[in-house]
């Protein structure tokens, strides 16, 4: 069954405001498969714990990047695709950049996330409002499968610094195809690859956690969409949800680096 998520930029945008407004919703502050076990601190923080799972792959990708509490309290960070900024909001919490900003294509999630206090703006990954070299760090997690690749690699590389990082978390079929799109990736941007990890099973394990919450939460959906739309969430009994946990799905983030520009 396919998912409510349109390829098409502007539906893909509806559904996205659609979401982000639903009341089910506004709890949240991160939408992505999270991953699992959670850290004690993440569970112990209110303002994250009701998104512990999602928060977690966060916590990961930037502890994969190797950059230390001085390098982070002294960088600027962009979220592209950053959701109601729950990303950032635990980067913020627990780094503390100088500065940290966030461009999502839902103007709800934008507004939902200066609430937070995160400076969140609605916009396009491949349009992104800020001048050549001005980040220290550009974040996308589980958004990649909707933009084209080149434009957004190359947007990316133009509002980091020569020394910055491309930090990147999302799904594909295998690892070996997450590779080769991270590689992909790197080789248009004219990029390094620094670190690789697969985290699947923390996204399998982390999708039979939520599971039950999520189907609890969308019980109010009409019945001629509650299919689609446990499909959209990977709710046990979809097919998407089935596909992750006979192992037919894959969770990979990666480092990626301008500092080889530099010779």
């Amino acid at each position: 069954m396919p998912s409510l998520i349109p390829n098409s930029p502007w539906g893909r945008r509806l559904v996205y405001e659609l979401v982000y407004a639903w009341p089910g919703s506004q709890r949240a502050k991160s939408f992505n498969v999270g991953v699992a076990p959670v850290d004690a601190a993440i569970l112990a923080d209110p303002d994250l714990a009701g998104d512990a799972n999602q928060i977690q792959l966060y916590a990961e990708l930037f502890a994969l990047a190797g950059v230390d509490d001085e390098a982070w309290r002294q960088s600027a960070v962009i979220e592209v695709a950053a959701g109601c900024g729950g990303g950032l909001l635990y980067l913020s919490k627990r780094h503390r950049p100088f500065k940290a900003v966030g461009i999502d294509i839902s103007a709800v999630a934008a507004q939902r996330g200066r609430r937070l206090g995160i400076d969140l703006r609605q916009g396009e990954a491949n349009r992104l409002p800020f001048e050549d070299g001005y980040f220290d760090c550009l974040v996308c997690v589980d958004a990649l499968n909707y933009f084209v690749e080149e434009e957004f690699v190359l947007e990316a590389v133009r509002v980091l610094k020569p020394s910055g990082r491309l930090l990147l978390a999302d799904s594909s079929s295998t690892f070996a195809e997450a590779e080769d799109r991270f590689l992909r990736l790197a080789q248009l941007g004219g990029l390094a690859i620094d670190a690789l990890r697969d985290v699947s099973e923390g996204a399998r394990r982390s999708l039979r956690e939520r599971s039950p919450h999520v189907a609890k939460a969308i019980a109010w959906v009409p019945s001629f969409l509650r299919a689609r739309v446990a499909e959209m969430l990977m709710i046990e009994g979809s097919e998407r949800y089935q596909r992750w946990q006979d192992g037919e799905q894959c969770f990979a983030m990666a480092v990626l680096s301008r500092r080889e520009l530099q010779a």
